[in-house]
């Protein structure tokens, strides 16, 4: 579904998106190339396997971006926001989409073929290198979810996909909550466990005063004790 078309270089995403540094001339010609759109919740942006036919910037809303995973469990690599950049590692050896993106709340995003996004990152080596600067983060985030997963205990997992949760929607102590698009299942995924296992332990962290919740709301993380269960520390950039 098509929305109306938004300015890129007015736009108040842009300071937290590879688009922060680029030049009026790029940015102009992204916004005259652009299509606005809304993801309802629940629809995939891509499936793993897609051919990669251009690039999304998130403007506003939450997705989850997942691998196949085994017996038939997606793994949820990160839960992104606004700002986010989506179907950027094009190359003459990668035209498929590696992972799937599912919207968890309304989205509202900008879509540029490739072949037009392509000619302009030629023209704005600003912007190509931002472009593998983030392919490169994207790299390091999944080494980190590979040794998370052999080497930290379950409950140190959980703890860490809390912080990540925090990060992305912004959470800050002594202010109001944030509620999730996604239930248990979602944070199993993300942690690399069971729904009972998160279940469980989100009970146990209750108890010990790490969390407070209902349902798929989390009225207070306790940030600095759940960085020492998990040996953790959000940078920030996760989104």
């Amino acid at each position: 579904m098509a929305i109306t078309r938004y300015d890129c270089i007015t736009c108040k995403v842009r300071d937290c998106s590879i688009l922060n540094e680029c030049d009026k001339k790029t940015l102009t010609t992204i916004s005259t190339y652009k299509i606005s759109k809304i993801l309802p919740k629940g629809d995939r942006l891509f499936s793993e396997g897609d051919p990669i036919r251009g690039i999304y910037f998130i403007k506003k809303g939450f997705l989850k971006v997942e691998l196949n995973g085994k017996q038939g469990r997606p793994l949820i690599l990160q839960v992104v926001g606004k700002g986010t950049v989506l179907g950027h590692r094009l190359n003459d050896k990668h035209r498929n989409h590696k992972n799937s993106v599912t919207a968890v709340s309304e989205v509202q995003y900008c879509y540029i073929p490739n072949d037009l996004f392509e000619d302009i990152v030629d023209k704005s080596p600003g912007l190509k290198e931002h472009i593998i600067n983030q392919f490169l983060d994207d790299l390091e985030l999944a080494e980190k979810k590979a040794v998370n997963l052999a080497h930290k205990t379950v409950r140190e997992r959980i703890a860490e996909s809390l912080l990540l949760l925090a990060v992305v929607y912004h959470y800050e102590e002594n202010k109001h909550g944030f509620r999730i698009g996604f239930g248990r299942q979602d944070i199993a995924d993300l942690a690399g466990t069971t729904k009972e296992q998160v279940s469980k332990i989100l009970k146990d962290f209750e108890k010990e005063g790490l969390v407070k919740f209902a349902a798929k709301k989390f009225n207070y993380l306790n940030t600095k004790m759940l960085q020492n269960v998990s040996s953790y520390y959000p940078t920030g950039n996760e989104e």
